[in-house]
């Protein structure tokens, strides 16, 4: 890929992820994603390669979900930050994983410009994460 890990995850909005994504982290509640560490770039790329886990209420359809997909459009990462990904998001074996079960992060996570979110998908898409 043309960008690396490193870089996104120097951007100050994919670091804003760490304020509920990590240990102890101040805005982690009962029911947030509990698999995702992003309090280091390492830790952030590692836990990426797992599975969705911890969701609760409408959100619960979507644990055991890769939180990164073959593609970007199948990547839970991209559809809780992208409207357009989130609308149309299946993942086969996940019928509840839908539109409806997947937070929308788009005004938590401010500062993810078309650009970065951009270059997130294509990092995923390039193989980025094999």
């Amino acid at each position: 890929p043309a960008v690396t890990f490193d870089d996104l995850y120097a951007s100050t909005a994919l670091q804003m992820c760490a304020d509920c994504h990590a240990p102890s982290a101040p805005g982690f509640v009962q029911g947030t994603e509990a698999t995702q560490d992003w309090s280091t770039s390492s830790t952030a790329f590692t836990s990426l390669q797992g599975n969705a886990s911890g969701l609760e209420g409408n959100f619960s359809g979507c644990n055991g979900v890769p939180l990164i997909g073959a593609t970007s459009s199948t990547s839970l990462l991209i559809a809780v930050l992208d409207p357009d990904v989130r609308a149309t998001f299946s993942v086969a074996g996940f019928p509840d994983c839908t539109a409806d079960a997947i937070p929308d992060e788009t005004l938590r996570v401010t500062g993810v410009s078309p650009a970065l979110l951009q270059d997130l998908k294509d990092f995923i898409d390039e193989g980025g994460f094999n």
